[in-house]
């Protein structure tokens, strides 16, 4: 399965994309990416932060730190 996106690139089915519009507060934001490190899902090698402020995780990570993200409203834009 593929996506194509705004610069007419391609994703492939093993990225998730992920609405981070859900946590207004900066504090909440850093709150998640504090959780997503302690479970060792790291910026730049399972996910990354596009200019619209979603996140783009590769699904396994995503199945990994599903709970945690939901706790903190976000939502997947792709599944």
């Amino acid at each position: 399965m593929q996506f194509r996106i705004s610069s007419g690139g391609i994703l492939y089915g093993e990225v998730v994309i992920l609405d981070t519009s859900a946590i207004e507060d900066q504090a909440d934001y850093g709150g998640m990416l504090y959780e997503l490190k302690k479970l060792e899902v790291r910026e730049g090698r399972e996910y990354q932060i596009d200019n619209a402020g979603c996140l783009l995780m590769y699904r396994d990570a995503y199945k990994r730190c599903k709970r945690i993200l939901e706790n903190f409203g976000v939502k997947v834009v792709n599944e």
